[in-house]
C-alpha cells in the first residue's frame, strides 16, 4: 500500500483527499510490471493458468487494516466496541477505498490474474464471487483463496454460493449434494450447514450466498433451491441452515433473494420477474421469513433481488428501490446490517441501466455492496459515476460513511479484522 492508506498515517491525521482520476497501481502488480520491464518475464510471476506464482519472491501487500494499532483508548474509558472501531477505521479511509468496500466483483479464471489484483489491491474492494469456472480442484481453490487475501488492501468477502442442488459450486470437489427442496428436516437443514460451512473453510471462502429464504416453487431459476411454499415451513429450514452454517464462527451466510422471488415465473438471469402481489400479502408471505429469522437468528447480510412489485414500486426494481429497501427492509423490518444486491449484470438490470448506472441508484435506495462488477474497467467507471455524484451532492459522504461503517463492522465480527485493545 501506499502512504494513503489509512494506517500510514498517525492516529490523529485526517484521512488523505481522494484524489479523482488518478488511482495508484496495486503493489503487486507494480512488482509484477517492474519485473517484467527488467527482463525477469511474465514467468516469473504468472503460472501456466495465469496466477500468480512465487510469493517468497514478492512481499505481501501492506494490508491496511490488519496494520491497525494493537490498542485503540476511548475518550470515556468504556470498552471500544466493533461498531465504535467500524466507526473509527471508517473515518481513516479516503473517498476511493470507501467505495471500493461497497463493491463486490468477479474475474475469469482459476488463478490470481493481473484484473484480481488490481480490484482486490488498488481499488480495494470489499471481496470478490467466485463461480464454478474459478474452482479447478481443491488444491488449486485453496492455493487462490490463500492468494486472493494476501493481495487484498482490506481483508476480502471471499463468496461463493454454495446451495446444494442445481447451485453446487464445489460439485467437482465433494460430488453431488441435495437441493434445499431435498432437505426434510430442521435437523437436516442444520446438519448441512454446519457441512457447507467445513467445507468453505477447508477451501478458503469466507462468505456463503445462502440460504435462500424465497417462498414458494414457481421460479424456473429456483428448482429444487427453496426449502417450501409455506412461510413456516421456510422459516424452520432456513434458520436451521443458517445456524449450522454459522455455529462454528468461521463462515458467514445471506439471506436472499429480498423481498421474495418464490412465486414469479421468470428468471431475473435473462429478464425481470413481475410479483403481483398486495403489500399485505407480501408481509404474510415473502416477508415473513425474513421478520421471523431477524427476531431469532443472527442475520448479518441479506441480498436484494432484482423483481418489480408494483404494489411497492411501479417504477423500479426491488434492488434500485427506495421503497424497498430504506422502506420495506430498513424501516419496515428495522433491519441495519449489509445490504448488498444480486449481481447487477443480469439482464432484469442490464438491459436498461449500465452497471455504474444501477450501482448508484443502489446506493441511493440504501444497498451497502453491489455485486456483478466485472473487472477492474467496470469498477472504475463506478466509482467515476459515484464520486460525481458526491462532488454534486446527490450522495452525501455521510450517506457513503453508513454503509462502509455496516461493511467493516460485518469483517470485525467476521473476524477478518482483528480488533485491537481499547
Amino acid at each position: 500500500m501506499s502512504e494513503e492508506s489509512p494506517f500510514f498515517n498517525s492516529p490523529g491525521s485526517p484521512p488523505a483527499l481522494p484524489r479523482k482520476g488518478l488511482r495508484r497501481p496495486g503493489l503487486l502488480l507494480t512488482l509484477l510490471i517492474l519485473g517484467v520491464q527488467a527482463g525477469l518475464g511474465s514467468a516469473a510471476f504468472m503460472s501456466p493458468g495465469g496466477g500468480i506464482i512465487g510469493w517468497s519472491l514478492i512481499p505481501k501487500a501492506q494490508c491496511a487494516l490488519c496494520q491497525a494499532p494493537k490498542s485503540v483508548p476511548t475518550r470515556t474509558g468504556a470498552p471500544l466496541t466493533f461498531a465504535g472501531y467500524a466507526a473509527l477505521l471508517t473515518q481513516r479511509l479516503t473517498l476511493d477505498q470507501e467505495l471500493g468496500q461497497m463493491m463486490v466483483g468477479q474475474f475469469a479464471g482459476q488463478g490470481v490474474t493481473p484484473e484480481a489484483i488490481e480490484m482486490l489491491d488498488t481499488e480495494s474492494i470489499s471481496g470478490v464471487v467466485l463461480y464454478a469456472s474459478n474452482i479447478g480442484s481443491a488444491s488449486q481453490i485453496r492455493a487462490m483463496n490463500a492468494q486472493l487475501q494476501q493481495v487484498a488492501s482490506i481483508p476480502p468477502l471471499l463468496a461463493v454460493d454454495q446451495e446444494g442442488g442445481t447451485v453446487n459450486r464445489l460439485l467437482d470437489l465433494v460430488g453431488p449434494l441435495p437441493g434445499a427442496g431435498d432437505l426434510t428436516d430442521p435437523q437436516m437443514a442444520k446438519a448441512r450447514g454446519e457441512q457447507d460451512a467445513n467445507w468453505l473453510h477447508e477451501f478458503g471462502f469466507n462468505f456463503n450466498l445462502a440460504p435462500v429464504v424465497d417462498v414458494g416453487t414457481s421460479n424456473p431459476q429456483l428448482v429444487d433451491r427453496t426449502f417450501g411454499s409455506t412461510p413456516d415451513r421456510v422459516i424452520s429450514m432456513a434458520s436451521a441452515y443458517l445456524d449450522g452454517l454459522q455455529a462454528g464462527g468461521q463462515v458467514t451466510g445471506c439471506l436472499k433473494h429480498f423481498p421474495g422471488l418464490g412465486d414469479t415465473t421468470t428468471d431475473p438471469h435473462i429478464g425481470l420477474p413481475v410479483l403481483n402481489r398486495s403489500l399485505p400479502e407480501l408481509e404474510q408471505i415473502d416477508m415473513q421469513p425474513y421478520r421471523v429469522m431477524l427476531k431469532t437468528e443472527h442475520v448479518r447480510a441479506i441480498m436484494v433481488s432484482h423483481e418489480m412489485i408494483p404494489a411497492v414500486d411501479a417504477q423500479l426494481p426491488t434492488s434500485l428501490s427506495p421503497a424497498v429497501i430504506n422502506g420495506l427492509l430498513r424501516k419496515g423490518l428495522g433491519y441495519n446490517g449489509v445490504v448488498m444486491t444480486d449481481s447487477l449484470s443480469m439482464d432484469a438490470i442490464s438491459a436498461r441501466w449500465s452497471t455504474p448506472d444501477a450501482s448508484l441508484l443502489a446506493i441511493e435506495a440504501g444497498a451497502d455492496v453491489v455485486s456483478g462488477l466485472i473487472g477492474p474497467q467496470v469498477i472504475q467507471q463506478t466509482k467515476d459515476t459515484l464520486e460525481e455524484a458526491v462532488a454534486s451532492g446527490k450522495l452525501t459522504r455521510q450517506r457513503i460513511d453508513a454503509s462502509v461503517q455496516r461493511i467493516l463492522l460485518l469483517k470485525l465480527e467476521m473476524g477478518l479484522i482483528p480488533m485491537p485493545r481499547s
